[in-house]
């Protein structure tokens, strides 16, 4: 029997296998196969099957602006085995003269925007070469902008949402009331009534929103001096707060960044400090650091119950930033020049990983990545109506 004859859900289970690059050269095979590449069933089945596998061989993204004269940004795949692949990105509407952010990613999709003051907010499936420059939401001016990105699973929305303050001058912080979320589905903005952060106390978040099951997670220093983490949930779109260890609260010395650990909800914390690359003149000091990864218990509803410390780690010699965890275990640190260093939580042994070229340290973002064929256009829109060059 041909393979254009088998039954299609055998034919699925084959094709699902194969990554993405290879499905989409599949989808000039035929019109059966193009029909069953482009089924939204089938996307969802290979991406979920996909993250399953990838357990011990999931690919980084890794998000670099190394300077220049009109700024030079850069994305990078950084497979378990093969080389990495860098994917140089130009495109109009995007201030790439200051280093980007990167939010999510959610099944498959990112954002890209400047994290704070107003700035364009593309929506991208890198894994397929696929961009969407968002249209402006309705405030715009002199605002200083949160931003989360998200999933609904009961709409199967990916969404952006958005809030902060007008005004800032960093004396006088006026909290705009008004939140706002962008849903692909509609490919518009829309401000939405529900309970403003600020009724929590909040004050600012100085890292990018954590994605985690499609919801949006920020650690938050508050107006009242006191600290927590604010979710936004993407399904009824209402803010609520989790409470922080208070061991975590008595540390005043410690950056606190939120990730993803096993599926879970992990803080960690590590001590403040600069280390100055090997490479730079006249160094003449290194700065080793012990971080604490605190992880959040889930119960059966997956309802979160309470933090336990996992790990202690270190000293560790010369690392900068904690970056994240990749799902094989390893622990992701940017090691001084922009450079990644993985140091592995069972084993304890430790990797060097060059990058290209020297990122500042503050500039380098790295984020778990499985590839996916979500789109993210819309039905109606042209072939190639893009404002995105690649």
């Amino acid at each position: 029997m041909g393979i254009e004859k088998l039954p299609e859900d055998l034919l699925a289970e084959i094709l699902w296998r194969l990554p993405v690059k290879l499905l989409l050269r599949s989808k000039s095979v035929c019109k059966k196969w193009y029909s069953l590449i482009e089924n939204p069933s089938f996307i969802s089945l290979q991406h979920n099957r996909t993250s399953i596998a990838a357990t011990e061989n999931n690919c980084l993204l890794v998000n670099q602006f190394l300077g220049g004269g009109n700024g030079n940004i850069i994305l990078s795949f950084v497979p378990h085995e093969t080389p990495t692949e860098d994917i140089e990105i130009f495109f109009a509407g995007l201030d790439v003269s200051k280093k980007l952010v990167l939010l999510g990613p959610c099944n498959g999709v990112i954002c890209l925007t400047r994290q704070g003051f107003n700035s364009t907010i593309v929506m991208c499936n890198p894994s397929i070469r696929e961009f969407r420059v968002l249209p402006e939401p309705s405030y715009k001016k002199d605002y200083l902008a949160n931003l989360g990105f998200g999933f609904d699973p009961f709409t199967n929305a990916y969404k952006v949402v958005k809030f902060g303050y007008l005004n800032p001058d960093f004396s006088n912080w006026e909290f705009d009331e008004r939140i706002e979320i962008y849903d692909l589905s509609t490919d518009s903005w829309r401000e939405v009534d529900t309970v403003s952060p600020v009724e929590f106390g909040f004050r600012c978040c100085y890292e990018p929103c954590t994605s985690w099951n499609g919801d949006c997670y920020w650690y938050a220093y508050c107006t009242s001096d006191e600290q927590a983490i604010f979710r936004f949930r993407m399904s009824d779109e209402v803010f609520d707060e989790i409470p922080v260890p208070d061991v975590i609260l008595l540390d005043n010395s410690s950056e606190r960044k939120l990730f993803i650990l096993d599926d879970s909800l992990a803080l960690v914390l590590y001590p403040s400090g600069w280390v100055i690359p090997e490479w730079f003149p006249g160094r003449d000091f290194s700065l080793n650091k012990c971080f604490d990864i605190w992880v959040m218990a889930m119960d059966e509803q997956r309802v979160e119950v309470s933090w336990t410390k996992r790990y202690s780690i270190g000293p560790l010699h010369a690392p900068n930033y904690a970056l994240g965890f990749r799902r094989n275990g390893e622990f992701l640190l940017e090691s001084g020049g922009g450079q990644m260093m993985l140091y592995h939580l069972d084993t304890q042994q430790i990797k060097e990983y060059q990058l290209y070229g020297h990122s500042p340290p503050e500039c380098l973002q790295v984020l778990p990545y499985v590839e996916s064929l979500v789109s993210v256009k819309r039905h109606n829109d042209h072939e190639g109506h893009n404002d995105l060059h690649i």
